[in-house]
């Protein structure tokens, strides 16, 4: 019986140094000359920072969706490794490594970038499931507000009208993912 082919190994993207010049803008200052408050409790990036910083890393195309299937899975403050759902193992390549280690500095994050596929835990979204079911519970309240809608409401009773649920669009709050 043939050996199963070896699995993919991680792709890794080691930082570059770090520029001298302003911080992002939406890192604010308290005052003039204070310290920017960390972006990551304790010196660690947790899962819940990922998800909370996601949208502003400005991550797009590819390297955006390879991101989005990604959890945090370890932080040692110098090592930051991304568990890759392995359904998505054969967009990975070094250039999306790179940019999103580039992304992460930007904003503060500065650590070698080990992207590392293999089963997602299950108590914990990626920042695409997040995506799916806020756009699924977006969808749900548009339903239930047209459908309370005293408009729709007459409309339905009036000319039997039916509301396709399909076709509604929620355009509160949409999250690219």
């Amino acid at each position: 019986m043939p050996d199963p082919p070896p699995s993919r190994p991680a792709v890794e993207a080691v930082p570059a140094p770090a520029p001298d010049d302003e911080p992002p803008p939406w890192i604010e200052r308290e005052e003039e000359g204070a310290e920017a408050p960390a972006p990551v409790a304790e010196g660690h990036f947790g899962h819940t920072d990922w998800l909370a910083c996601f949208d502003s890393l400005g991550l797009g195309g590819l390297t955006r969706n390879l991101a989005a299937h990604c959890v945090v899975e370890a932080d040692d403050g110098e090592r930051l490794t991304l568990r890759l759902d392995p359904s998505q193992e054969a967009m990975q390549a070094e250039v999306h490594v790179t940019r999103i280690r580039e992304a992460l500095a930007a904003i503060g994050i500065e650590r070698r970038l080990i992207l590392s596929p293999g089963p997602l835990p299950s108590e914990v979204e990626t920042p695409k499931q997040q995506a799916d079911r806020l756009a699924g519970q977006r969808h749900s309240e548009a339903i239930e507000a047209l459908n309370r809608d005293p408009h729709v409401q007459r409309l339905q009773q009036a000319f039997g009208a039916r509301l396709i649920e399909s076709t509604v669009k929620s355009t509160v709050g949409q999250v690219r993912g």
